[in-house]
């Protein structure tokens, strides 16, 4: 479980920097069920249409900047739950920092819950 777990976040990872179009549906197919949703404090996403276009705004609200995985991903059960860093590349502090609980569904994500613990305040 925790190696498809670390496999799958850092798939999820991947959708969130594709700036590709097609690529990056292609990620979202991947990684979430059909009728997946996303929630975090400002967005509640459903379906691959609604993640696709929330993935899109974040990419334009942040241009040139990355997530990555900070730390390692637990998981149990059909959960996971990992942080992660949005940042400009070669920054030494990461402009936000989030938390995420996923819940599969048949080896693919159905529900994220994401919570943000830093974040500027231009938001």
């Amino acid at each position: 479980m925790t190696t498809h777990a670390h496999a799958l976040a850092e798939r999820y990872i991947a959708s969130w920097n594709e700036t590709d179009t097609l690529r990056r549906r292609s990620l979202i197919e991947d990684v979430y069920n059909e009728h997946a949703r996303y929630t975090d404090p400002m967005v509640d996403a459903k379906g691959w249409e609604a993640i696709d276009a929330t993935v899109s705004a974040v990419q334009n609200m942040f241009p040139g900047h990355r997530f990555t995985l900070a730390g390692d991903v637990d998981a149990h059960h059909d959960t996971l739950r990992f942080q992660w860093h949005l940042a400009a590349p070669g920054a030494d502090e990461p402009l936000v920092i989030g938390f995420d609980v996923a819940a599969m569904e048949g080896g693919r994500i159905g529900q994220v819950f994401g919570f943000l613990d830093k974040v500027p305040h231009v938001i």
